[in-house]
């Protein structure tokens, strides 16, 4: 099957930009060097692959392979929830509060399987709103997009300081989910699909809008890391929702043909696997966050060679 190489790469970047975020680049260099990427441009990496999901999507649609592709990728999430089974199932003590907090996990994901949880949610959301007219789509994506944001930001400036609203604004489940965060990202890569969008632009037009909206991410990355009343970091930036559909397009336009899957193989590999490599690494060596992503990278690379040969025979795993 022809694919476009390009993409493949593009995904590989933003694997290797999800272990700089778990591993906090540049923590031990710089703390504005470690805000204006860890906090700043890697938090593109996600909601690219969300872009990138609701792109391919609309093939699903298309082919009404719907349900196929539910129950495909729930199997890949069920089966890395129980790969990393150890670091969170647990019922200390039998009570309400601990089935709660297990049932919070597996709905919501262990640490960085949100994403799988996130994207089987927007699908969901999007196969009931499918057939509205697009420009109820496009609402639908500002109103959810804006949302995720406004929580994010009165949460980490504690607008409702010593209150309840401000606990729950200060809970990543509240605005990195399904619908804030995953389903507009996930719909607006349906849309670009669904109109042709990136056969409308140019590749010079893609890549200058891609720089300005890379200096959009920076420049408000740079203002949160200015603010002394600042708390925590962001998932949820207003500028994302510009760069990443535009940096899509510029890897779409890009278009490097080609047949082999090994690129976006080792790309999901590093993604499933960086945690636990992350995880041995922290736990037993004295390296700096920097040689950390660095050492995280080759080794979950090294790992994922033997993923894909797994994957071969047990096709359910990436």
């Amino acid at each position: 099957m022809n694919r476009n190489i390009a993409l493949d790469v593009l995904k590989l970047i933003m694997a290797f930009m999800v272990v700089g975020i778990h591993a906090n680049f540049m923590m031990d260099l710089s703390p504005l060097g470690n805000y204006l990427t860890v906090h700043g441009i890697f938090r593109i990496a996600v909601p690219v692959f969300f872009v990138i999901n609701g792109y391919f999507f609309y093939y699903v649609l298309i082919k009404e392979q719907q349900l196929k592709w539910l129950r495909r990728v729930f199997i890949l999430y069920i089966t890395w929830m129980v790969f990393y089974s150890y670091f969170w199932f647990s019922i200390p003590d039998m009570s309400f509060i601990s089935y709660a907090k297990l049932l919070k996990v597996v709905f919501f994901g262990y640490y960085h399987l949100w994403y799988i949880a996130g994207m089987i949610g927007a699908a969901l959301i999007l196969l009931i709103l499918r057939k509205l007219p697009s420009s109820i789509l496009i609402i639908s994506i500002i109103l959810t997009f804006l949302s995720g944001v406004i929580i994010q930001y009165l949460g980490n400036y504690h607008v409702f300081e010593g209150t309840f609203l401000d606990k729950l604004f200060n809970t990543n489940q509240m605005h990195r989910n399904m619908m804030f965060l995953a389903y507009p990202f996930f719909c607006t890569g349906y849309l670009i699909n669904k109109h042709s969008v990136p056969s409308k632009i140019s590749l010079e037009h893609s890549f200058i809008l891609s720089i300005l909206a890379i200096g959009a991410l920076l420049g408000e990355s740079y203002l949160n890391f200015l603010q002394e009343n600042r708390d925590g970091y962001f998932d949820n930036y207003f500028s994302l929702i510009l760069i990443c559909p535009i940096i899509f397009i510029l890897f779409i336009k890009a278009n490097i043909p080609g047949t082999n899957r090994n690129i976006a193989l080792y790309s999901s590999s590093i993604y499933f696997i960086h945690v636990l490599i992350l995880i041995i690494l922290q736990k037993n060596t004295a390296l700096s966050p920097t040689y950390i992503m660095l050492f995280t990278i080759c080794l979950s690379a090294f790992v994922s060679y033997l993923i894909i040969k797994i994957n071969k025979r047990l096709k359910f795993i990436l």
